[in-house]
């Protein structure tokens, strides 16, 4: 039987967002659009977080992604009359709401007819384990349909499973009770930010509410999570299965700068035997490049993990 480990990236969101209908709604690359409710006073969050607002007003045509990365500029932010990390903070929040909503809605679109649901279902008992940059819960979402138990280091569920990296955070994330005793609402009244705590998990029934901490590393930043106890304890139990990984497949990686060294270390930690498969219609030239000299696969479909005649890769 074969070992397959996952690396999964934004591209995954991408491919169920086009196949289920909802990227008309919530493209993924551009979540500042998205008509996100704040929890706490009904109107829109965006308006209930005026640094970010702000950010945004001032680089109203810029990708999303990059007026994120305006948010780490210290210069910047006090050009334009902003404090870099109380903006950080307020994108921290705005991203886990909105991909709070965002997980719901892709939880009660999921079904059988996403390709990617299916090759994970052929292949499900080969899933040793996954690292997934994404705060989204499309993976998690899966396995549950799926019956693949999992964890990711949190408190409040029992370990066992297959472990899941989620080294930038997620939308189920909050911080341990008993940690910071404090009211978080909209407009932020408290800052809190960085803390190495341990985390719970939360149900998607209470996603809807302004964290303690927002877990959320925003597009662009260096992960400053990686050293978290959390991250770590994850990782220790991910690094043997990327050790004996026949197969790791990375799906809808963009390999952007800000990420290379998380990525690299995986493929450094992979043997020389595993067969690399990097599933995405563009793969970026970089991430061909790091990989030249291994044995690699290049699934190009923008239909998912099909071959020329429709047929799902088989890796058993």
């Amino acid at each position: 039987m074969s070992k397959i480990s996952l690396v999964v990236g934004n591209g995954l969101s991408i491919s169920f967002g086009n196949q289920s209908g909802i990227s008309h709604k919530f493209d993924s690359q551009q979540p500042l659009n998205w008509n996100v409710i704040c929890p706490t006073t009904g109107s829109l969050l965006i308006d209930n977080l005026p640094s970010l607002k702000r950010l945004w007003q001032k680089n109203i045509n810029k990708p999303h992604f990059e007026i994120f990365g305006f948010a780490l500029d210290k210069f910047y932010c006090n050009l334009i009359g902003l404090d870099s990390f109380k903006t950080t903070l307020e994108a921290r929040h705005f991203l886990t709401i909105a991909f709070s909503e965002y997980s719901v809605l892709q939880s009660s679109k999921l079904n059988v007819d996403w390709t990617w649901f299916q090759w994970l279902e052929l292949h499900k008992s080969e899933i040793k384990g996954a690292l997934s940059f994404n705060y989204d819960l499309l993976l998690e979402s899966t396995f549950d349909k799926l019956g693949i138990n999992y964890h990711s280091s949190q408190v409040n569920h029992i370990r066992n499973g297959i472990p899941l990296v989620k080294p930038h955070g997620s939308v189920d994330f909050e911080m341990a009770d008993g940690i910071i005793d404090i009211y978080i609402e909209y407009p932020l009244n408290n800052f809190v930010d960085l803390n190495n705590a341990p985390i719970k998990r939360l149900l998607h029934c209470s996603l809807a509410y302004p964290r303690k901490q927002a877990h959320c590393i925003i597009p662009n930043e260096a992960n400053k999570y990686e050293n978290y106890q959390w991250v770590s304890q994850s990782s220790i139990q991910f690094r043997p299965v990327l050790k004996e990984s026949d197969y790791c497949l990375f799906i809808g990686i963009s390999y952007l700068p800000c990420d290379r060294i998380e990525i690299d270390r995986i493929i450094n930690t992979l043997p020389e035997s595993c067969k690399i498969i990097i599933a995405n219609p563009y793969p970026p030239e970089e991430l061909l490049g790091k990989i030249k000299d291994r044995g690699y696969i290049v699934w190009s479909s923008s239909d998912g993990p099909i071959d020329e005649s429709g047929k799902l890769y088989n890796l058993k």
